[in-house]
């Protein structure tokens, strides 16, 4: 339980130098939420909110798999995984601010490239887990 409160605590201060460092990047890069023009008129109040946080998040999982669990190749998966999900966030606010296409990514791109991501989730951890179950009740069996 301590070991976890560690990493807890670190990935937190990780994530706000992070923060720290990015948003004035963003800010500078003028990175805004842009809204549909026929949304509710409440949602106006939104435009120019810094977006693409996620850039943050994702960071700090690549630091804290590097720093912390660099000996542990189960989390590489892990790890692959998330900068997946995240590169679904990035392309939709990639062409919302870049591209100035306030629909972003469609949805069923978001979807299909989510569902690709969850089959690799299945895939990359059915062969970890059968192979590790195979070693675990061996050694029990042998014990």
């Amino acid at each position: 339980m301590e070991s976890q409160i560690k990493v807890l605590l670190t990935s937190f201060i990780i994530s706000i130098v992070v923060s720290l460092i990015i948003l004035p990047i963003l800010k500078k890069l003028k990175v805004g939420q842009i809204e549909r023009e026929y949304g509710p008129r409440s949602h106006l109040i939104k435009q120019g909110t810094p977006t693409m946080g996620g850039i943050i998040l994702v960071i700090t999982v690549i630091i804290m798999t590097a720093i912390l669990y660099s000996s542990n190749r189960e989390l590489l998966p892990l790890t692959v995984i998330i900068i997946g999900f995240g590169l679904v966030g990035f392309v939709d606010d990639f062409k919302k601010l870049v591209l100035r296409d306030t629909e972003g990514l469609k949805p069923a791109y978001k979807i299909i490239r989510t569902f690709s991501n969850f089959s690799n989730i299945c895939i990359i951890f059915n062969k970890s887990w059968s192979r590790n179950i195979y070693i675990n009740t061996r050694n029990k069996i042998n014990d």
